[in-house]
């Protein structure tokens, strides 16, 4: 099966899980950490989700799936320990239009959920379209020893210095080769060896802009 890769924005959006085992739990506080508003429906929870629910972190509807549930729903995961409920949620999912991820059986689902790499705000997804998780699992654990978290910080400083860039200097192709060059440079480098102040000074240096300013 041939996959489109996306990224998605769930900030804010309503999701739902459907279980509260150790599956479900796992799921749930995966799309809590994108900033989703979570619901669980299910008539029991881990004690992970069950402490959840008690803080206000996420919506706890104590019962057994219905197509109801669906209502206003941008995605779900169904993650129930029965085939028959989770396909039967897959396929109300489907007559709504409703993005669905199924743990089992995994070929119901709309949408797969990669092996990941974050490091900050980059994320590096590794998925092989459902025919072998291990292989993903291996892949994304040699990624994570080539991508450390000086990757993290470099985003989060050329953020800053793009946005420096954008409000001080006018022409366009010089914002371009400040921005290659910000890639190109030992910067990286010296965030990975602890020396952010000479990693900022370098940045400033490149861009021509005062550093600290």
């Amino acid at each position: 099966m041939k996959y489109y890769p996306v990224y998605l924005h769930l900030s804010e959006r309503p999701c739902a899980v459907i279980g509260g085992g150790q599956v479900a739990e796992r799921k749930a506080i995966s799309l809590l950490e994108a900033g989703a508003q979570v619901t669980i429906i299910s008539p029991s929870l881990t004690p992970k989700l069950n402490e959840l629910s008690l803080s206000g972190k996420i919506s706890h509807r104590k019962k057994e799936f219905d197509e109801n549930d669906l209502s206003e729903v941008f995605l779900v995961i169904a993650a129930t320990n029965s085939a028959k409920v989770n396909t039967s949620v897959a396929e109300a999912c489907r007559k709504r239009h409703v993005l669905v991820n199924v743990a089992v059986p995994p070929e119901k689902s709309s949408f797969i959920v990669p092996s990941v790499v974050e490091r900050g705000d980059l994320l590096i997804a590794v998925s092989t379209s459902g025919a072998s998780p291990a292989l993903s699992k291996k892949i994304r654990q040699e990624l994570e020893l080539t991508y450390g978290a000086e990757y993290g910080l470099f985003l989060d400083k050329l953020a800053a210095m793009r946005r420096r860039v954008l409000e001080e200097v006018s022409d366009e192709a010089r914002r371009r080769e400040i921005f290659q060059a910000f890639v190109d440079s030992d910067v990286l480098e010296l965030l990975k060896q602890g020396k952010t102040h000479e990693a900022e000074r370098r940045m400033a240096e490149i861009a021509g802009l005062k550093h600290g300013a």
